[in-house]
């Protein structure tokens, strides 16, 4: 009897570590990105593609995305964008000997080696012509020994890093004033 009892503590203890949570892939809280208190997002819903579901973003991302398109730049009664988000996650070692067929870990304890590609498209319209087309590809590589809470975190955060990345590429190419391309800037 001890030793249920001592089994069924060890594994409350460890269940929240060792367990996934949910991933929040379309959510962000972007410092430094100031929100405005538009209600309306001037690229619409943007879509999330990840494994073939189209999610939607938070209004706090929506309101990001669209503080990138300068009202002044953009009016926003001639002018509208559109724009998709799609999500990619890549293996970058084969699945391990402790995995019951591919998906189901036998062991919480696995080496989680992957990257998270988010790639952004988005085009802006004015009078009904397209006048700026951008895309935008951002990676982050996930490498955990825990495979649970641990990776959870990982990824949610690399998903807010890259969001982050996107809205300033966005900005940037976005900018009427810039003089070099932003990738190219880094080179020098």
């Amino acid at each position: 009897m001890r030793l249920i009892v001592k089994f069924l503590c060890t594994v409350l203890v460890l269940a929240p570590i060792l367990t996934g949570c949910s991933m929040k892939l379309t959510q962000g809280d972007l410092e430094g990105i100031p929100l405005t208190e538009e209600t309306f997002s001037f690229f619409g819903n943007i879509p999330f593609i990840y494994g073939g579901d189209s999610l939607e973003l938070s209004q706090d991302l929506l309101r990001a995305y669209t503080k990138a398109a300068s009202e002044t730049e953009f009016p926003r009664e001639t002018c509208r964008g559109e724009a998709i988000i799609k999500a990619n996650v890549v293996q970058n070692e084969p699945p391990s000997a402790w995995n019951i067929g591919i998906l189901i870990p036998f062991w919480p304890i696995l080496p989680v080696n992957e990257s998270w590609t988010y790639k952004l498209s988005a085009r802006v319209f004015c009078n009904g012509t397209l006048i700026r087309h951008v895309e935008f590809i951002e990676q982050h590589d996930i490498k955990a020994t825990i495979y649970g809470q641990l990776r959870t975190d990982l990824v949610n955060n690399g998903s807010k890093e890259m969001h982050r990345k996107l809205v300033q590429r966005l900005a940037y190419e976005l900018n009427p004033n810039r003089l070099t391309d932003l990738n190219s800037a880094s080179d020098y």
